[in-house]
């Protein structure tokens, strides 16, 4: 492919609106261009097809018609779409411009190509919330892999490309039905994409459990040296166990990846919005948004211990903790809201617990913590008897002698208090320094996030 001709004719189609700048990335069907958009001060994405070799007009027509289509989605988690165009030999999307890695640049340059298991779960449930709105509007993505999963500078997951497989497909159908062939990435496609038999958003639900294999195992679990023997094992073979690969993963996530990458669409979760909340009830962190790239990381700059604490122990060394930083924070930052002070909470809150069968009646609330992540809903509660995890896809609740925690304490623009709940049975030496375990939910807790009295998240029926 000419990519300086094709930059070229671009700009040519653009106009002095925008300057089409470097490549960002080629893929089998187009290509993409960082430009920028002088009248309105921002980068975009354009990516562009080379028509001049179209069998017919009327499938360029198509190709807009499909696009427009995916440029109504708008959601938090699906790159926008600002404008489709076509000239006599191009068609091109604009999009927004997304300043972060791809999932594959972030695998590609992680230990073992992985990610930690709470990460590997708040990308696949972000990806899955995107899939669970397209579907709901009529749009199947057909090509969900790494390449199109982008996570922004702030570390929110953003996908991309929806529905543009199938408007490809519009465009250059006779020739792709002239060379034999399937659109789409061998190693994620579904059975059913891979035979060419009709697909739903079941099929996308299959390619995403092959995205969450391999960010907790570092590779797909179907890979050869031709397309014909990767879409065999698609279509017949049974996935290598998980949790043999990665002992840190937990039954509950293991049994999750396996019906999403059940050979029978029947057999997988019918709807995305299913799977999104299957993740969050087999690890409640994944309801944050923010992923953390293991590279930009910073590592503990004050206390970093692991400790197999009974709850009622621990309370003494979560107050001592809290306290702390509330004084580093109120010198150094700024005041610290705080929800409630001494050991009344409000009767709000209360209520509201109650409510959400978080709270038995005549129980107590201690201590009442949320993210500090602006638009995360994960709450973590300590009551007299009961240690609550409540988001809004509902809540476990644990007696509280049953469970133990670790904490850790992070610098992150103040000080960050990580508290992590080990369930009965949890692998303790295992926590650090991934911070998880089989059983344990990490929980980043900021100081300055004490719950406000009337924002629990509202549980989903």
């Amino acid at each position: 492919m000419d990519i300086a001709g094709l930059q070229q004719r671009l700009q040519a189609a653009l106009g002095k609106q925008f300057t089409v700048g470097p490549l960002l990335g080629q893929g089998g069907f187009a290509v993409v261009f960082r430009a920028r958009d002088h009248t309105l001060n921002r980068d975009v994405a354009v990516k562009v097809m080379d028509t001049a070799g179209a069998p017919s007009p009327m499938l360029a027509d198509r190709f807009v018609r499909e696009a427009q289509t995916i440029a109504r989605l708008e959601h938090p988690h699906i790159v926008p779409i600002y404008e489709v165009g076509q000239t006599a030999d191009l068609l091109y999307i604009m999009m927004r411009c997304v300043d972060g890695p791809s999932l594959r640049q972030l695998l590609g340059s992680s230990p073992n190509h992985r990610l930690s298991v709470r990460d590997a779960a708040r990308v696949a449930r972000q990806v899955a919330d995107a899939l669970a709105y397209a579907h709901a509007e009529g749009v199947v993505h057909r090509d969900v892999k790494p390449d199109n999963i982008l996570l922004d500078k702030r570390g929110h997951v953003m996908v991309t490309d929806f529905g543009i497989a199938k408007a490809a497909q519009a465009a250059t159908a006779a020739q792709l039905t002239t060379e034999g062939m399937i659109l789409g990435t061998p190693q994620y496609m579904s059975p059913e994409q891979a035979t060419g038999d009709p697909v739903d958003g079941r099929s996308d639900i299959y390619s995403l459990g092959i995205v969450l294999y391999q960010m907790l195992t570092g590779g797909p679990p179907f890979d050869g040296d031709s397309s014909a023997k990767i879409i065999a094992l698609q279509i017949s073979a049974e996935p290598p166990d998980v949790r043999r690969i990665r002992g840190d993963i937990s039954p509950q996530l293991a049994a999750v990846l396996a019906r999403m990458l059940a050979k029978d669409p029947a057999s997988r979760y019918q709807t995305a919005s299913e799977a999104s909340r299957a993740v969050v009830d087999a690890l409640p962190t994944a309801a944050r948004d923010r992923v953390r790239p293991l590279r930009e990381r910073l590592p503990s700059i004050a206390l970093k211990s692991l400790m197999g604490l009974s709850a009622a122990g621990c309370l003494t060394t979560v107050a001592f903790l809290a306290g702390a930083a509330v004084v580093f924070w109120f010198v150094l930052s700024r005041p610290p809201r705080l929800a409630f002070r001494g050991a009344v909470a409000p009767d709000s809150l209360v209520q509201a617990l109650v409510a959400q069968r978080v709270l038995a009646p005549g129980d107590t609330v201690q201590l009442a913590f949320q993210p500090g992540d602006r638009g995360d809903t994960t709450v973590f509660v300590v009551s007299a008897r009961r240690v609550a995890v409540v988001t809004p896809h509902g809540a476990r609740t644990y007696p509280r002698d049953s469970v133990a925690y670790t904490f850790s304490l992070h610098w992150k623009a103040g000080p960050d208090v990580r508290y992590v709940l080990i369930l009965p049975g949890a692998r303790r030496d295992t926590v650090y320094p991934e911070m998880s375990a089989r059983g344990a939910w990490n929980l980043s807790l900021r100081v300055d996030g004490l719950l406000p009295a009337d924002s629990l998240p509202k549980l989903r029926p």
